[in-house]
């Protein structure tokens, strides 16, 4: 390839290349069918990105001696032919946005293309003589144009001849039917330290995650033998196993294996796992750290916290973060093998810290996030020390500010991978038949719960900010938004009172989610109520004197874990009060109009069910009678309809359904009826509970939906120390 500049530029946005020499416009490096004056307006907007161009100047460059008449047709018409090529709109634009008697504005980030080829054909250390540059261009074009198995060959082949090469990425997308979710708790995605393979986990249209492995010298995607229901996946550091969490084991599989094998039941929210010995295990989650012994099945509590743990290259000394409440930030730092109590500290972070070591020379870096911008900080890890100031690498990655989980991760060999991601759902009315009926927010945001007021006028939702790694609680009326809450932590699951006036959340902040609640209107604080050990609340009581909780987020299919259900008596205290505890996971309570019956989920049958059953208040809140089964093809999330005559739910299908119900001194229920579907993308959107919710007279509904036709993917950078010349937005 040549070195020389190109004198006319060329432009990239999102998964659009526009080549100003050539004239042509490409998605995904495919030539998209667009001439004329729509590619011309094109063209004069993204030379001026980020002004406003007039319409007497397009009128001027396109459009001269032509009648205002034909102008005006043919500027519109050329206008909405570019956004309908774009996948854009004037009412949500993404890259065209209109100034109404102004003219346009192309509103989107623009990045380099250096950065976004798939590999660079050349090597970056040996200079080829002029003939070789002629050999090598007739190579690289055989294969980009007549052999994408070859070039990934091409490129596995000159990743182990130890030639350096300049930086090229590209894009891994999940198997057709599957989706990419945020990281939330756990490590979703990651390479295998010598950076050869990529393992990472989708989830499906039931909403339960599988494991993938990915050979970098491939394109194919292979499922891991075992790896349905698997939820975090992490390498040893030879690279010979991978481990990951499925159904409340903890399970290893070999390279190249046919079946996995148990090592036991994993503490919940396992994130990462390093060996210490012989048949020994550290293993880890956000806040809780343990030691898993071949010669026994379960965790054994150690003190202290060692998140997030890494081994280093001695061996001897690995890194684990760990969350500090004053600081709200995570504290990186290294220990011995053999010595855990004895740490030292090496830097602050938004995130998990990782180490990887440096193609270019001795030492290497340590990468984390800093307000949505993964940084690269040298690290010497003969010293244990850093050697340099942070810089920035890649802009809008992930993080989740109480568990310190990130969408990164990297290897050897000059690897880094990490997730896109994109502000790309909104909420919106659908009917019954999931008929689009109109927006319900702007379609630029990260949510996928909403709750309506009694009144049904406004709406509570959960945003994630990626540059906070949180999510707050907002409030939609009439399309406008505003965020209710604010400080540190993360806030979802908002569920309102019975007048309107409050609405009751979840905070976590360096531990597991406690319960807050906020009036809408006043401007007062938020309060705490009484704590335990979960609590994530999911219905209050029509007489306003109870909200119920579950203690536990994760549905036994994913983490494992026992769930109960409790309620807040808000007249005695507050007081805590178990309603529903069995050796079952069941949540999602929710009280009936009339108050006297709660819905929720279960799976005692071994597959999670929505149940009904009657409630007795008196001096406290209690369950009698017998459970309804009102589901039958799996259930995530339920709601009622306002009169009591209808139930509806999200099955595993990802269908809505709805049951007809009779309620009296007995319940009496129809056959499930499916309605429509929410889209598995859009519930994969991110990491965050699913929360649809009905109109009072069950005709229409509000559910998450997808706003932009570009999803994430996982982009693995070769030789990503080049990207420290310049951060990559």
């Amino acid at each position: 390839m040549s070195s020389q500049l190109n004198p006319t530029p060329s432009f990239l946005f999102g998964p659009f290349e526009y080549d100003g020499a050539s004239g042509e416009l490409r998605k995904h490096r495919n030539r998209v069918r667009i001439q004329g004056q729509p590619l011309q307006i094109l063209a004069s907007l993204l030379a001026r990105a980020g002004d406003v161009v007039s319409r007497e100047s397009l009128q001027r460059e396109l459009w001269a001696g032509a009648t205002n008449g034909d102008f005006e047709h043919g500027l519109n018409a050329a206008v909405n032919k570019l956004r309908q090529v774009l996948g854009d709109s004037a009412e949500q634009p993404r890259y065209i946005e209109t100034l109404p008697g102004r003219g346009y504005r192309f509103i989107a980030p623009l990045q380099s293309p250096s950065m976004l080829s798939v590999v660079e054909l050349r090597p970056a250390v040996v200079e080829p003589t002029a003939s070789g540059r002629r050999w090598w261009a007739w190579v690289g074009g055989a294969l980009l144009l007549f052999c994408p198995l070859g070039l990934g060959y091409w490129w596995g082949q000159m990743r182990t001849s130890g030639v350096a090469w300049k930086p090229g990425q590209f894009a891994i997308q999940p198997p057709l039917g599957y989706f990419l979710e945020g990281a939330g708790i756990r490590q979703s995605f990651a390479l295998s330290p010598d950076g050869k393979r990529l393992a990472f986990t989708a989830m499906d249209s039931s909403g339960v995650f599988s494991a993938f492995v990915r050979d970098l010298d491939s394109l194919e995607v292979k499922p891991v033998p075992d790896g349905k229901g698997a939820y975090s996946v992490y390498w040893s550091p030879d690279s010979r196993w991978l481990s990951f969490t499925a159904r409340g084991q903890l399970r290893r599989i070999a390279l190249g294996g046919a079946a996995s094998q148990s090592l036991g039941a994993p503490m919940p929210y396992l994130g990462m796992g390093i060996p210490l010995g012989k048949d020994r295990q550290l293993i880890s989650s956000h806040n809780f750290s343990a030691i898993l012994s071949g010669t026994d099945p379960q965790a054994r509590e150690i003190p202290g916290i060692y998140a997030w743990p890494q081994m280093l290259p001695d061996g001897k000394h690995f890194l684990s973060t760990r969350f500090d409440i004053q600081s709200g930030q995570h504290r990186a730092s290294v220990s011995a093998v053999d010595r855990l109590d004895e740490r030292r500290e090496l830097v602050q972070a938004d995130s998990r810290v990782m180490y990887t070591g440096s193609v270019r020379g001795n030492g290497g870096y340590l990468l984390f996030l800093k307000a949505g911008t993964l940084l690269a900080q040298p690290f010497d890890p003969g010293s244990l020390q850093t050697t340099g100031p942070p810089v920035a690498i890649v802009r809008r990655v992930t993080s989740f500010q109480h568990t310190g989980a990130a969408d990164f991760s990297v290897a050897d060999r000059g690897l880094l991978a990490y997730q896109t991601f994109v502000n790309r759902s909104q909420l919106t009315w659908v009917s019954r038949t999931g008929e689009v009926l109109s927006a319900a927010s702007p379609g630029d945001l990260s949510t996928k719960h909403a709750r309506l007021s009694p009144d049904g006028k406004r709406i509570a939702t959960s945003i994630f900010d990626v540059d906070r790694g949180v999510t707050d609680i907002w409030i939609f009326e009439g399309g406008a938004g505003r965020r209710l809450t604010t400080g540190r932590g993360i806030r979802h699951s908002p569920v309102w009172s019975p007048d309107g006036k409050k609405v009751v959340f979840f905070r976590a902040f360096g531990g597991f989610p406690k319960l807050a609640w906020q009036a809408v209107d006043d401007g007062s604080p938020e309060e705490a109520l009484p704590e335990s050990a979960y609590m994530q609340p999911s219905s209050w009581s029509p007489d306003g004197r109870f909200i119920l909780y579950n203690d536990d987020g994760l549905p036994a299919a994913t983490n494992g874990g026992q769930s109960d259900i409790f309620a807040v008596d808000l007249k005695r205290g507050p007081k805590l009060v178990p309603l529903i505890k069995t050796p079952f996971h069941e949540a999602n309570g929710a009280f009936s109009p009339d108050g006297r019956w709660i819905a929720f989920t279960s799976n005692e049958s071994g597959r999670t069910e929505i149940y009904v059953q009657a409630v007795e208040t008196g001096d406290s809140l209690r369950v009698v009678g017998k459970r309804h089964l009102l589901s039958n093809k799996g259930a995530q999330c339920l709601r009622w309809r306002a009169d009591g005559r209808e139930l509806f739910y999200l099955a595993f299908d990802g269908k809505v359904y709805a049951v007809p119900v009779r309620l009296g001194p007995a319940v009496e229920t129809g056959a499930p009826i499916a309605l429509f579907s929410i889209s598995t993308e859009a519930r994969a959107a991110i990491h965050s509970m699913l929360g649809f919710d009905v109109s009072a007279d069950g005709s229409r509904f509000l559910v998450p939906t997808v706003s932009a036709k570009d999803g994430p993917a996982i982009v693995v950078v070769q030789d990503w120390e080049r990207l420290l010349l310049g951060a990559v937005e």
